[in-house]
């Protein structure tokens, strides 16, 4: 009778600690990097065209059962607008990005985000002027809603479009004037 409830108190456990194993959280990280299709919104913004800019940087993830996962990531990112005026400059501005995302793939290839970011300004400038940048009224951090989907290509290729949509305004000056980014990114995951 002993060795009856040894035994299965032995099997038991190993059972228990093979249906634990998936539970047990796996840590990546990799580089991602890509182009941004940046512009502004919000009641207050003037009419305004987008600018293409660059964003480039790194990530560390947490995924729980291979469907879940947390990320975050710091990445230097180029955001601003071009005003829609005859001959309108282009105004430059210069961001550290740092999101932390929730991921959810429910299917091994195809991952959806969703999270908040804190955008760090770091400058700015005006192309096609003669005026003056001045960044002392610039909203930092700045915070947005990031939302996107992807492709998880085999041998650690990933492909997303994700999209920022600012919630503070990006200026004390201008009270509703929000940034808007739309990324298309490239990464890899070691």
């Amino acid at each position: 009778m002993k060795m009856t409830i040894r035994l299965i108190t032995a099997i038991a456990l190993l059972a228990g600690l093979t249906a634990l194993q998936p539970l047990q959280a796996q840590i990546s990280y990799g580089i991602k990097g890509g182009l941004n299709i940046a512009n502004i919104g919000g009641a207050d913004a003037p009419d305004s065209d987008p600018r293409t800019g660059f964003h480039v940087g790194g990530f560390l993830g947490i995924s729980f059962l291979g469907i879940v996962a947390a990320e975050g990531g710091v990445y230097y990112s180029q955001k601003g607008y071009v005003m829609a005026t005859e001959g309108g400059p282009e105004l430059i501005y210069n961001y550290i990005d740092i999101p932390v995302v929730v991921k959810f793939s429910p299917l091994p290839l195809f991952h959806f985000y969703a999270g908040p970011q804190a955008s760090l300004f770091l400058n700015g400038s005006m192309k096609d002027t003669d005026f003056d940048f001045d960044a002392e009224n610039f909203t930092s951090p700045d915070f947005a809603v990031v939302l996107g989907a992807g492709v998880n290509v085999p041998g650690g290729l990933r492909l997303s479009v994700g999209y920022d949509l600012g919630v503070t305004p990006i200026n004390v000056d201008e009270k509703k004037v929000y940034n808007r980014v739309l990324k298309l990114t490239i990464g890899y995951k070691f």
